[in-house]
């Protein structure tokens, strides 16, 4: 069987990474670069200087700023900005394989059409989608260091297929039969780890962060359950691993924003530098939920909102 041709549409860190894990793989992978510029550094040094400097990479990697030239590859995995999924999708529903493959590694949700597993379904009915996405920080992953992403496919022979793209590369896989059920899951925790922020952000004891993040674990079930997603995705990569990482370690950026808003530290929510997925996702989540209870979850809507104190996450233990 004919190997699949691969491409990661987006060179920044973690675009970089999972390119190394697929090269380490075995896997020729062509890296999407935002300018002619960084695709000559790659392909000229071998090394992508801006975020990993000092590190080569793969003879199997190669670089190009030339959407075309990729975007008619076999498999597809999605590493740019959430922002600009829209514009993506809709040149690969255009000008992609008809029968390929998307492999989504981005976070969040969409503003209409709820997970990015909806939004394909509409623009790309006949592309599969495949989600890839868990606890798993750009730098550990591109140094080899072992990590966990969950692989969501409504058809598991397609999670398979991605599945075996990474052996030998250090990266444990688990799979659910559901993409968009790992969608959602990845989507919930960075909203979550905004409320660990909080938290954190008042210098609790070990009492204090273990009761928050159980409550969250809780919290994050019912959500799930009310959204119909798979039953085992919350005890999956995407789920219980992706908040503990997020949500209790400080180079998290959703529990970075929690702990400077907690801090008193000015933060611009629309601008800002962080892709701040869980500020984005509050309105989506409140919308789709009905009457399910999640006071941790209005705490966070009603403190990102201007209409309460950081200190109101507090008062959603109680209730």
């Amino acid at each position: 069987m004919t190997p699949p041709s691969l491409a990661v549409l987006g060179a920044g860190s973690f675009g970089t990474a999972i390119a190394t894990a697929l090269a380490r793989g075995g896997n020729p992978v062509t890296l999407l670069c935002r300018t002619p510029q960084q695709a000559e550094e790659i392909n000229g040094r071998h090394e992508n200087p801006r975020f990993f400097p000092g590190h080569t990479l793969s003879p199997l990697i190669d670089a190009t700023s030339d959407l075309g030239a990729v975007i008619g590859r076999d498999m597809l995995f999605l590493a740019f900005p959430s922002k600009v999924m829209d514009d993506y999708a809709g040149r690969i529903a255009r000008e992609g394989r008809p029968d390929g493959t998307v492999v989504n590694l981005i976070k969040g949700l969409h503003p209409h059409h709820f997970t990015f597993a909806e939004l394909f379904r509409r623009t790309a009915p006949g592309l599969r989608y495949v989600a890839l996405k868990g606890p798993t920080f750009s730098r550990p992953l591109f140094l080899g260091e072992w990590s966990g992403m969950t692989c969501g496919a409504d058809d598991p022979a397609d999670g398979a297929s991605v599945r075996a793209l990474f052996r030998n590369s250090a990266l444990a896989i688990d799979t659910i039969a559901s993409a968009s059920s790992v969608d959602i899951a990845s989507a919930l925790k960075n909203v979550y780890a905004i409320a660990l922020g909080l938290v954190g952000s008042t210098g609790p004891s070990e009492n204090t962060t273990y009761m928050a993040a159980t409550l969250v674990i809780k919290e994050l079930r019912a959500v799930l359950d009310r959204l119909g997603c798979h039953p085992d995705v919350l005890w999956s990569f995407s789920g219980v691993g992706d908040i503990l990482l997020t949500g209790l370690c400080d180079t998290s950026r959703n529990r970075t924003i929690g702990l400077m808003m907690g801090k008193g530290i000015p933060i611009d929510l629309v601008r800002s530098d962080f892709v701040a997925e869980g500020v984005r996702a509050v309105d989506a989540l409140e919308t789709h939920l009905g009457d399910v209870k999640t006071p941790l979850l209005d705490a966070v809507a009603e403190v990102l909102h201007g209409r309460a104190a950081p200190s109101h996450i507090f008062d959603a233990f109680s209730r």
